[in-house]
């Protein structure tokens, strides 16, 4: 590690913000490629020449960027000069990027603001930045990754953390020019980097403020999304606003979910860096060149909102020449029918990932997928398509239903589909609806499944008798609907209610389950661990045979069906803690919560819960945190029934 004299501080602290835009705008072309960060210090040569290899083919779709994400470097600096690890790049850095080069990629590097790289060990940039900027160019670097890491933030009294990045990133960016992508990785939200990436030359600039690379998980890929889509009104050409890498391929998401990434980050205008290995990315998700295409739009725009009530999203970009990329993204975990108004012109609507063409009066609507995300490029124009056709199939009863409806073993129960002309461009002639069920499933229509017309704006609908075989798997199953050549998708749940009488909840299948530490046990304690670990239940002393041992917080759902009436548990924390632990018991019956027992701590005896849950289709047990430290919140439900008819 170097240090500075407090003169020297003080004279770069003195130096003037100026603002570099015209830096950032002179790299054309919002960079797409490929990051080492999944390798970790496993990072060598040998895999990022592999790396390049598996990149090479996508390179004509814009995946240009071999990026190698720390550890890369030496320990110590080589005659005051930066110098790559012998053991993971013994060919070193000018070598791997007239490799990379010769393939048509081009190479990017991690740097660090601070006084050491973010991981490996190496030197950072600090004071050095003119000639680290030097080295890298010599070399043939065409992408830095700047880094916010081991920042010497004691050298700089009196500035806040948003003044020292200010201070520290223009003198890379100047020392760079403007020949190379210049990624300001200063992901502390503290930096706020949107109000000011663009005047200090950043290519992109880092939205995700989890201090963490992006987590291969859906419910943290929307986190980061949202949080992105906040920043909007600061990205534009020549500096993009980067919510990080994108994950298809990694194994973590569904490829609804990961296609709905790609979606999200092409109609943001985000960099579209890979994190998988190239050679396992679907291309299908990450190489649609329609897609691409929105990414890439020359006008460079991010955009925005114009439609959104918390589950379901309406976002549109413009486009270079007039179009319009608009997506409808459904949050929820339950297909959704999205729509918005397009304007009062005549449409040309091509959904992206389909390739579907139809055309429109002014109306866009689909039924979205749980998770998932419609692509469309729209267009003012005469064209002698067939009007949209919004086909929905199991369309939720209330807006914000979300939950997949419930069928049970042997039991028939109905589905509706419904189509309607959403485009009214023309009208509708000859329609049939089909339906294809798993195995062993009956489904009838019980209404038409045909007409012979449908004029603009009107509506088809035909109600399905579905029977799920008897010894149906208590799990969602899919039922598909064909209309021509469209399809719709009902995901419905098969679940069986309780029997009449009083019932164990241990001796049932739940349908979803949370908890903080370890399984949901039943009949057992919760040993925090592997499923099986608990004790008999006991609290203050008394010993329970039956009941649910967890760790609040918890939560535990039952499909009811509407007959049953009561749930009765004891409640208490178990005298595995002693007399450690506090957590509140509650019982919700759908929408409301019905009982609660008040705030029960380890030193307490058990309180009996009775809650009324009649026409109930779920019930849910919940264990809150008592306010504590949820450490000893083994919260037990202690001889939890219900009784049904």
């Amino acid at each position: 590690m170097r240090t500075i004299t407090a003169a020297a501080a003080a004279a770069l602290v003195a130096l003037p913000f100026v603002p570099l835009s015209s830096a950032a705008e002179a790299v054309s072309g919002l960079p797409m490629g490929w990051s080492s960060r999944s390798l970790g210090c496993s990072v060598s040569e040998a895999s990022v020449r592999q790396a390049a290899d598996a990149l090479a083919p996508l390179a004509p779709l814009g995946y240009r960027y071999v990026i190698v994400d720390d550890c890369w470097l030496a320990p110590q600096r080589a005659s005051g000069a930066l110098a790559p690890d012998p053991a993971r790049f013994p060919g070193g850095i000018k070598a791997l990027a007239d490799y990379v080069h010769g393939k048509g990629l081009k190479l990017g590097l991690s740097l660090s603001a601070g006084t050491k790289a973010c991981a490996g060990g190496g030197p950072g940039s600090y004071k050095s930045e003119a000639a680290d900027a030097a080295q890298v160019k010599e070399w043939g670097v065409d992408y830095v990754k700047y880094d916010w890491c081991n920042i010497p933030t004691a050298d700089f009294p009196g500035r806040n953390v948003q003044q020292i990045a200010q201070t520290l990133y223009p003198p890379m960016r100047q020392a760079l020019g403007g020949d190379v992508v210049f990624a300001m990785n200063n992901e502390d939200g503290s930096t706020v980097p949107w109000l000011w990436g663009k005047d200090a030359g950043a290519t992109t600039w880092r939205t995700n403020v989890y201090n963490r690379p992006i987590a291969d998980a859906y419910a943290t890929m929307v986190d980061i999304w949202e949080f992105n889509q906040l920043r909007a009104e600061y990205a534009g050409p020549g500096s993009w606003a980067d919510p990080d890498l994108i994950q298809a391929g990694r194994g973590g998401m569904t490829d609804t979910e990961y296609r709905t990434q790609v979606t999200l980050w092409a109609v943001g205008a985000a960099p579209l860096i890979l994190q998988a290995d190239p050679a396992k990315a679907p291309p299908a998700i990450v190489a649609n060149p329609k897609v691409i295409a929105v990414d890439q739009d020359t006008l460079g725009a991010h955009g925005r909102l114009v439609k959104s009530d918390g589950w379901y999203h309406v976002v549109s970009k413009p486009l270079a020449g007039g179009d319009r990329a608009i997506v409808l993204f459904n949050e929820s975990d339950r297909a959704a029918t999205i729509s918005t108004r397009i304007g009062g012109s005549r449409y040309r609507v091509e959904e992206l990932w389909s390739g579907a063409v139809s055309s429109s009066a002014g109306e866009l609507a689909a039924q979205v997928p749980a998770h998932g995300a419609l692509l469309y490029r729209v267009s003012e124009s005469r064209e002698q398509a067939p009007p949209l056709v919004t086909f929905e199939a199991d369309p939720p009863r209330f807006l914000g239903e979300d939950r997949p409806s419930v069928l049970e073993p042997g039991r028939t129960g109905e589905i509706v589909t419904r189509v309607t002309n959403t485009g009214a461009t023309g009208r509708l002639r000859d329609l049939e609806v089909t339906a294809a069920a798993p195995q062993g499933w009956q489904v009838t229509a019980r209404t038409p499944a045909r007409k012979s017309r449908l004029d603009g704006g009107e509506t088809f609908t035909v109600t399905w008798a579905v029977t799920p075989p008897a010894d149906a798997a208590l799990q969602n199953h899919a039922l598909t609907f064909s209309l021509g050549g469209q399809s719709a998708t009902a995901v419905v749940t098969v679940a069986k209610a309780p029997g009449a009488g009083r019932t164990y909840l241990s001796d049932l299948a739940w349908t979803s389950v949370k908890n903080y530490f370890g399984p949901v046990e039943k009949d057992t304690s919760n040993g925090e661990r592997a499923a099986g670990d608990g004790r008999p239940i006991t609290i203050e002393g008394v010993t329970y045979p039956k009941g649910l041992g967890t760790h609040s917080p918890a939560e535990i759902e039952y499909y009811a069906g509407g007959r049953c009436s009561t749930v009765e548990f004891q409640a208490g924390i178990d005298d595995e803690v002693g007399a450690a632990g506090s957590a509140g018991f509650e019982v919700w019956a759908d929408g409301g919560r019905v009982a609660y027992s008040g705030l029960l701590t380890g030193a307490m005896p058990a309180r009996k819960v009775t809650a009324s849950i009649e026409g109930a289709r779920y019930i849910r047990l919940v264990a809150t945190n008592g306010g504590d430290n949820a450490t000893s919140d083994h919260a037990d439900f202690a001889d939890a029934t219900i009784t049904c008819k």
